[in-house]
């Protein structure tokens, strides 16, 4: 069915492609019946219209509420225009779609510290629907092949092997890649707006220094959608300091609290599916940096996922400096009830049997519908336990 839908795209697609003159692209307006901007706009909605069935759909009002506000905030006019879809993706990225359709990925938000480094994010974003960059780009696509190249993207993955979903919305990031120019003027427009609004400057600055430093971990992997897609980090790092270093009397608006509230509740969910990657270093470097400036209460779940990217990872001494953070993090308020599980492990393999047994007893008593029950009543049972 999926293929379908898509070669029905691209046969509507093939045949209505034009060099008209851009039209001028207003809040609230939409494209000439029949043009080709028209079409365009029909085939992103029918994608729209699979995607709002997406099992990787974030349907919790509250957060898809909060990053809209902000979208919108980013966006200015074109607020009227935006529909926000938060998606549970472990990787850095944002997307705009040409009728107003914005993917935020969740392993973006896991990266964020404040809302005024997400409306950076968003404001960009919208930078290229004002600009109708999309519209720009499916002009440059003039034959068959370029098409069904394009939307094999969405049928087949990008860059996000193993999930077809996951594939099609790598393709939604990719379908329609922009030049570098573009990715400028889109830098441009939406550093304007966000200024504009009273966030500071220095937000965009801090995400791309963080953004350059995980790519620093990946040197010897294949590029991911945000970093295949968009200008080198590191020019990206110095233009936006340059703009920053350019607007010294902006108003300085952080919002860390509102943005804190709005995503902590999925902290420990993001937090595995980061480690679900696999890839360990950049993952690291992820959950220190956010461990460093993390409030107190938030200290006790990052140390245990710290610990449990070394435990995975299992390169040399990684066991023992896993064993170290789960002994600290079960010291530490608000932590996941399986950090006392692997606790106990640790302990049991350094022969502190009595120990063990404490730790795995708590992990029971604060998880008693465990899934893994019965599997650590029958270790229990191995180290002497009387239940």
């Amino acid at each position: 069915m999926k293929r379908l839908l898509i070669f029905a795209i691209v046969a509507v697609l093939a045949g209505c492609a034009s060099q008209a003159p851009l039209r001028e692209h207003r809040p609230g307006t939409t494209p000439v019946a029949g043009s080709d901007e028209d079409e365009l706009w029909y085939a992103m909605e029918r994608a729209e219209r699979e995607l709002q069935r997406s099992p990787l759909r974030v349907r919790d009002q509250a957060l898809t509420d909060y990053v809209r506000k902000v979208a919108c905030t980013a966006g200015g006019d074109y607020c009227k225009d935006l529909r926000v879809y938060v998606m549970d993706v472990p990787q850095f990225n944002a997307s705009m779609a040409p009728n107003g359709m914005m993917l935020v990925w969740t392993g973006a938000l896991l990266r964020m510290r404040d809302e005024a480094e997400l409306a950076f994010v968003l404001g960009h974003e919208a930078g290229h629907f004002r600009a109708q960059h999309s519209l720009r780009q499916w002009r440059r696509m003039k034959d068959t092949s370029a098409l069904l190249s394009a939307f094999q993207v969405l049928a087949y993955g990008y860059g996000a092997p193993n999930t077809a979903m996951l594939g099609t919305l790598a393709g939604y990031a990719t379908i329609f890649k922009f030049t570098r120019d573009m990715e400028r003027e889109a830098d441009r427009l939406g550093f304007a707006s966000v200024v504009a609004q009273g966030y500071d400057p220095q937000a965009g600055v801090a995400l791309w220094a963080r953004m350059l430093r995980e790519e620093e971990t990946r040197r010897y992997e294949r590029r991911g959608v945000v970093f295949a897609t968009h200008p080198a980090t590191q020019e990206r790092l110095n233009d936006i300091r340059a703009a920053a270093a350019a607007a010294p009397n902006a108003r300085r608006e952080r919002h860390a609290d509102a943005y804190r509230a709005a995503t902590r509740p999925y902290l420990e969910h993001w937090l595995a599916s980061e480690l679900a990657q696999r890839r360990y270093a950049g993952s690291l470097l992820i959950i220190n940096e956010l461990l460093a400036e993390a409030p107190s209460e938030d200290r006790g779940v990052l140390t245990f996922y710290l610990g449990e990217a070394h435990r995975r990872r299992n390169a040399a001494g990684d066991r023992a400096k896993a064993a170290e953070l789960y002994a600290r993090a079960v010291a530490m308020p608000g932590v996941p009830a399986q950090a006392w599980r692997e606790h106990g492990f640790a302990l049991r393999d350094a022969n502190r049997n009595a120990d063990a047994r404490a730790a795995l007893q708590r992990y029971l008593t604060d998880a008693p519908q465990a899934e893994d029950r019965a599997f650590v009543q029958r270790e229990l049972g191995k180290l002497g336990a009387t239940r």
